[in-house]
């Protein structure tokens, strides 16, 4: 079957009903109802037509809760945040007043009941659960005399009940364990837990597991003609909102045992940092990190026609984009913001530069330029870094806040180069928790980076004469961005 674009379905509807009428101002709420209907049914022939379009979710800008520990509060979220009505189950006026109408043909397995536009005036659901008809039909029927109450009776303590037509159907659907709105209330419940403990592992999980989850589930339930077709499974994944997503880190069953114990060490951390930032301020506070820059840095995505399946992007210097060098930042939350020089280790064969190199390359006032045969700090360089940029601009006491790298841990090599009237403590981020916690890794360095990026199209797409990836031009880039930062009036 060829993919369905939902909007030349639109215009072609459009081109039927513009003769017979007119937009009038704001949508009713009829016409709302009935566009959801509507659009459930267009749902459902796209899903069949094997429309890429939905049930996928990319680039998400936010984490969604993930740390409910039961199905119940998982149900009990989705059922709150939900829009939509439940999504296989839709009560069948038998569950209401009367008995829906029906094609006299067995049900299909993955019907779902189609409600009429209800009445704004009344209740949006007044199903009756099985339990409501189990309590009523037994007070009905009265065990304990064995003579059945009257109707006005039973309607004095089951408000639901409105004819005696009424409670033999649901005695009925009592002995048979359930109305179909019952039953496949229970398969979407039945299913929905498997796939919530699943997630918990985290398992990969298909659209056949939970087809599987559910023809297993009504092995015991016994709905008639139920095998949980493509439409049954699509419905659920929309009501509890599951899509398909790109995996993004697989991880072992230790990294999962081990969770609530890097969340720990996570929060004493951070606990520690405030208790400092309490007692002595925010002044003395420092938090450092390394991060890779590549030589000629792009971004990752661009605007294309519609449908393209290669999208290329013009670069200066292949081998450029896979080779890096090292920028060392320096922030605090006080009132100074940035250290005065920013630190960048370049990637030179011999690890120093050359005597030409040394006396024509760019220098800046707020640039600290070395070099390594990697282009990655070391630990000659590291306490180079501690003498030449950190003690020699910080008074007093210093905080420094940085991660678990193994040069940082060697204090006694770091306090021969440290003053004696500085007050100085090292506070390690636990390993694991880096990028949860690390302020320059949380926001700064990505924010530095995209700017970077931004100049070097700029020039690319310009077609200035410049080459991104060349010593000079990265310094200049690197100077004025930092100074860019540090002004005044972006402190905040």
């Amino acid at each position: 079957m060829d993919s369905v674009n939902p909007m030349n379905v639109l215009k072609l509807l459009e081109e039927d009903y513009k003769q017979l009428f007119q937009l009038d101002g704001q949508p009713s709420e009829a016409d709302k109802q009935l566009k959801e209907l509507v659009k459930e049914f267009m749902d459902v022939k796209i899903n069949r037509a094997g429309s890429s379009s939905l049930a996928l979710e990319e680039d998400l800008q936010y984490e969604l809760q993930t740390d409910i520990q039961t199905f119940d509060e998982f149900e009990k979220l989705v059922a709150a945040s939900n829009q939509l009505a439940e999504p296989d189950e839709n009560p069948s006026q038998e569950d209401k007043v009367v008995e829906p109408f029906s094609s006299g043909t067995k049900p299909s397995s993955n019907e779902f009941y189609v409600p009429r536009i209800p009445n704004s005036k009344q209740p949006p659901s007044n199903a009756v659960t099985l339990d409501y008809k189990k309590r009523s039909v037994g007070f009905w029927k009265n065990f304990a005399t064995k003579k059945r109450r009257s109707l006005s009776c039973v309607q004095t303590n089951f408000k639901k009940v409105t004819s005696i037509r009424q409670l033999q159907k649901w005695e009925r659907h009592v002995a048979e364990g359930g109305s179909r709105y019952d039953k496949l209330k229970v398969l979407r419940l039945e299913t929905g837990k498997q796939f919530f403990l699943a997630k918990q592992k985290p398992h990969i999980v298909k659209d056949m597991d939970i087809r599987r989850w559910a023809v297993t589930a009504n092995r015991t339930i016994g709905l008639v003609g139920f095998k949980a077709f493509p439409d049954w499974v699509g419905k659920l994944k929309r009501y509890y909102g599951i899509v398909d997503r790109k995996i993004t880190k697989f991880v072992t069953d230790k990294y999962i045992q081990e969770a609530p114990q890097v969340k720990k060490t996570a929060e004493e951390c951070v606990a520690l940092v405030r208790s400092r930032i309490s007692d002595y301020g925010l002044d003395c506070m420092w938090n450092t990190d390394q991060s890779g820059f590549d030589y000629e840095m792009r971004p990752g995505r661009t605007l294309h026609l519609a449908g393209a399946k290669h999208v290329l992007a013009i670069c200066q210097s292949e081998n450029s984009m896979t080779h890096s060098y090292t920028v060392m930042m320096t922030i605090s939350p006080g009132t100074r913001k940035f250290l005065p020089q920013l630190w960048i280790t370049l990637q030179e064969d011999k690890g120093v530069f050359g005597p030409i190199v040394a006396r024509t390359m760019f220098k800046a006032d707020n640039l600290y330029v070395t070099a390594s045969a990697s282009g990655k700090m070391t630990k000659k360089l590291y306490l180079e870094w501690c003498e030449k940029i950190l003690f020699s601009h910080v008074e007093d006491r210093c905080i420094l806040l940085a991660d678990s790298w193994r040069t940082y841990s060697d204090q006694e090599a770091v306090s021969e180069f440290k003053p004696e009237e500085l007050e100085y403590e090292m506070i390690t981020i636990p390993p694991k928790v880096i990028g949860d916690i690390q302020p320059l890794d949380r926001l700064f360095f990505r924010m530095y980076k995209d700017f970077f990026r931004k100049i070097s199209s700029f020039i690319i797409l310009h077609s200035l004469p410049l080459q991104v990836h060349h010593r000079d031009v990265i310094l200049k880039m690197l100077s004025l961005i930092y100074q860019q930062f540090s002004l005044p009036g972006l402190e905040t």
